[in-house]
This record gives structure tokens, C-alpha cells and sequence, in this order.
């Protein structure tokens, strides 16, 4: 009887560490271009993934310092890339070596946790560090 306790533990353990192998993938997800739009009045911000963003009924917020930002499409349909548009008011008042996290969902907590100083806690839901943010001279897409 123990030898079969232990069995079923040891095959159960098994199933639980592969498992959690399988569902941590190398999804990477990162900044790849900051452009003006052709209207020269938006920045977009370009977004892309190794895999593919979740569709569905939550929204991506991306925050960058003491901002967050709404505004965003899948160009072209593509599922591994996000585009966010920032006003170029906006995208002038952020400061350098702010974080930039991308979140999947809004939450109203989050929006409290923006600011230079506050960014430190983890956010809600699914997010991505995408690292620190470096004000660019924006050229035309």
C-alpha cells in the first residue's frame, strides 16, 4: 500500500512539473518601432510577439511611466503584432528610463499605479515588462 502511495505521488508530481514546463513558453514580447503617423500628430507604438496576442473581450493597456494608453489595433489582422497610438502631446511629456508594461485587461488599480515612482508592484492581470522607455526623433512610417 505505501509502495503504491508513492507511486501515484511520484507519477502525480511528474504530470504537475511537466505541465508547468509546457505552460511557460518563450513568448517573447517586445517594443519593436516608434513611429509618427501620417497624420504627424500620433506616435505609434509597434508591439510584437514570438506567438500570438490574446483576442477577446478584454483590451491591451500599454503604460509607459505616468501614462497608460488605450488606443490600438492588430494591423492588418496580424495577431503577433499590436499597435498603440499615443498623441504626440502625450508621447512628449513621457520621460526617459520609465518602465513599459503592456497589460491584457484593464484595470482601474493599474491606472493608480502609474507614476515614475510607484511602478515598482507587480500589476493585475497578464502583463509584460518591456522595459524602459527612450524618447526617440520620430520619423514618418
Amino acid at each position: 500500500m505505501n509502495k503504491k502511495l508513492k507511486n501515484a505521488g511520484l507519477l502525480f508530481l511528474f504530470f504537475f512539473l511537466t505541465s508547468a514546463v509546457f505552460a511557460q513558453s518563450a513568448n517573447a514580447v517586445a517594443v519593436s518601432l516608434i513611429t509618427l503617423d501620417d497624420d504627424q500628430e500620433t506616435v505609434r507604438v509597434s508591439i510584437k510577439t514570438s506567438e500570438s496576442f490574446i483576442v477577446g473581450a478584454n483590451r491591451y493597456v500599454l503604460h509607459i511611466g505616468g501614462r497608460h494608453f488605450l488606443m490600438n489595433e492588430h494591423p492588418e489582422g496580424s495577431l503577433s503584432e499590436i499597435v498603440f497610438f499615443v498623441p504626440l502631446s502625450d508621447y512628449e511629456t513621457l520621460k526617459d528610463q520609465s518602465r513599459i508594461i503592456l497589460v491584457y485587461g484593464f484595470y482601474h488599480d493599474n491606472t493608480l499605479k502609474d507614476g515614475e515612482g510607484d511602478q515598482s508592484s507587480d500589476f493585475l492581470g497578464k502583463h509584460w515588462s518591456l522595459g524602459k522607455f527612450t524618447k526617440q526623433t520620430l520619423t514618418s512610417k
